[in-house]
């Protein structure tokens, strides 16, 4: 007698949509909301908020793309990520993660609170050393917080609503830098406005104290292997110094213009060191490591071993050396080394997805608030209320609608579709700065031009100038190319960290990811200086046609990496016992 074949029952997973709603019931949403929130509020203060304070004092858009350029900390911050890698604090009271972002959040509030007594319009280089700083601080925070969220994510559906929560603390951080500044300052001053930020910063901590910290693996199979073990020491350290050189280069480059554009008369031009340096810059930061990853992986192969220690006694630069090589090029060559050519693409992708946005940002309050170049000369309260009342609700309209595509299509259509949308909508703003026509043309169309006047009607009445927002077509315009835009980033905006987080070895959270959300940054912010020249040589309408056609670069390098994606053979399961 045999016994009858046992027929498996398949195992009924709930829908991809519903898994990721269960997951929303666990404290780690509610801390990554909070997270963000503490993410976004020294981004937007320091990058959007300034900027509108510095238009209001007169300050020239060539400057503010100068000024700009000091939150390259947030492009570069991949650099110094290594020191982040592994999740260690001297003092970790609360745990190693949550420890940093606490010793992170309390000086960033006090950076805040000083801005707000900086006076800008008198003071423009120690406006300019504060930011720096801030965004220094603000840039590391995000590499550990970045770290904890991967970290701490135990399936697809964690880091797919992980990076949606992210975008919407993000967003809603936006707001209160935006919209409440805005009108805030109309009624009490800039300095008021600061004192709010840095104190929203404070009560954001919340967020460390509720989120758990990740677990840290132990036992067979978790030592960190390295690629260090197969190669010579010789060309370690040769790969190593290489490096920080290129990197120290590029610092001083940057560092030369900065210090150039405020003190040399007349100041060096924008576009020159875009043109001439930049490249460099991109180089030396960049592409000059991951050559070398790529050559070593080349001479040695690609299988990591475990992780070596020096000979006793070994000299403390050696030990340095040994440290920075592990951090920096095991991360590369496990990029590389995984995704093989396709490593180019996601590079090249992380570059030049979100360009268009990161070179815009800088230029957006110049461009609602000015009465120069084509600008358009709205009021605060017009720009509180379009732009940051009005046009975060359409971000995070736009976010929630990139997630929930996500859940049902997968993260290579939502990334494609961002990349297109957020190149067309340049095009509303350059409509925009020659008269509006196309836009009054869809208003009338869609009977929309009467509900945004009466929204507009609403506006004025917030305004303490008792004029405020221009009740009528100007306004309708206003919005309507706003809430475009805004729909657009939000959507791209989840896409690309989904993306991203996607191609990242968890075991190298901090640096794999920070590298590539920092060259999201990277070319934009070394381009507002030359943008900021274009804008008061040609005026904004050529900025925006530029800029949408920038976009189609991100357009194509999308679609080839969903092409790449879809041929790529899925792993097969393990067969049953």
């Amino acid at each position: 007698m045999t016994d009858a074949a046992v027929i498996p029952v398949p195992d009924k997973t709930p829908p991809r949509f519903i898994r990721a709603l269960r997951a929303m019931r666990d404290r780690r949403m509610a801390a990554m909301f909070l997270l963000a929130l503490s993410a976004g509020l020294p981004y937007g203060a320091v990058l959007g908020t300034l900027n509108a304070w510095l238009t209001t004092e007169g300050v020239s858009p060539s400057t503010i793309g100068v000024l700009s350029i000091v939150t390259i900390g947030y492009a570069f911050k991949f650099l110094w990520s290594p020191a982040f890698q592994t999740a260690h604090h001297p003092f970790p009271f609360l745990g190693p993660r949550r420890t940093w972002l606490l010793s992170l959040q309390l000086p960033i509030a006090g950076l805040l609170f000083f801005l707000a007594f900086s006076n800008p319009g008198e003071n423009i280089g120690l406006v300019a050393v504060i930011a720096l700083f801030a965004a220094l601080f603000s840039a590391t925070h995000d590499i550990v917080l970045d770290a904890w969220r991967i970290e701490v994510a135990r399936s697809e559906e964690d880091k797919d609503l992980m990076a949606a929560l992210y975008q919407f603390g993000y967003r809603i951080a936006g707001f209160i830098t935006g919209f409440l500044a805005l009108l805030l300052a109309g009624y009490f001053g800039w300095v008021v406005v600061y004192v709010m930020i840095a104190a929203m910063m404070v009560l954001s901590i919340a967020g460390t104290l509720l989120a758990p910290e990740p677990e840290i693996e132990t036992g067979p199979g978790s030592k960190r292997l390295t690629f260090q073990a197969g190669i010579p020491e010789r060309e370690r350290t040769f790969a190593t110094l290489l490096v920080a050189a290129g990197w120290i280069a590029a610092f001083l480059m940057i560092a030369s213009f900065v210090i150039a554009s405020f003190t040399q008369v007349p100041p060096p031009k924008g576009g020159a060191f875009v043109t001439e340096q930049g490249p460099w810059i991109v180089f030396l930061t960049v592409l000059m490591p991951a050559a070398g990853a790529l050559i070593l992986l080349m001479r040695h192969g690609r299988e990591p071993a475990e992780i070596i220690d020096g000979p006793t006694g070994e000299a403390r630069a050696a030990r340095i050396t040994r440290a920075v090589f592990r951090s920096i090029f095991d991360p590369l060559m496990d990029l590389i080394g995984r995704l093989r050519w396709g490593a180019l693409l996601v590079l090249l992708l992380a570059l030049t997805y979100r360009f268009t946005d990161s070179v815009w940002g800088s230029f957006a309050y110049p461009f609602y608030l000015d009465d120069r170049f084509g600008a358009l000369h709205h009021t605060m309260a017009d720009v509180a209320v379009a732009s940051k009342f009005f046009g975060v609700l359409m971000t995070v309209a736009g976010a929630a609608l990139g997630a929930v595509v996500i859940s049902f299509a997968g993260r290579m259509p939502v990334l494609v579709a961002g990349a297109v949308l957020a190149a067309a909508t340049n095009l509303l703003f350059a409509d925009l700065s020659r008269g509006g026509m196309g836009i009054d043309a869809f208003l009338e169309w869609t009977r929309l031009a009467e509900p945004f006047r009466v929204f507009a009607g609403w506006a004025a009445q917030i305004s303490p100038e008792g004029q405020g927002a221009e009740a009528g077509e100007r306004m309708a315009r206003l919005m309507i190319a706003i809430a475009g835009e805004n729909l657009a980033g939000g959507f791209a905006s989840v896409a690309v960290v989904a993306y991203l987080t996607s191609v990242v070895n968890p075991r190298f959270a901090a640096v794999q990811y920070a590298l590539l959300a920092s060259l999201t940054m990277l070319i934009g912010t070394l381009g507002r200086p030359w943008l900021g020249a274009m804008i008061e040589t040609q005026g904004y309408y050529s900025v925006f046609i530029l800029t949408f056609w920038l976009g189609g670069i991100a357009v194509a390098l999308s679609a080839f990496e969903w092409f790449r994606q879809s041929r790529m053979v899925p792993a097969k399961p393990l067969p049953a016992e």
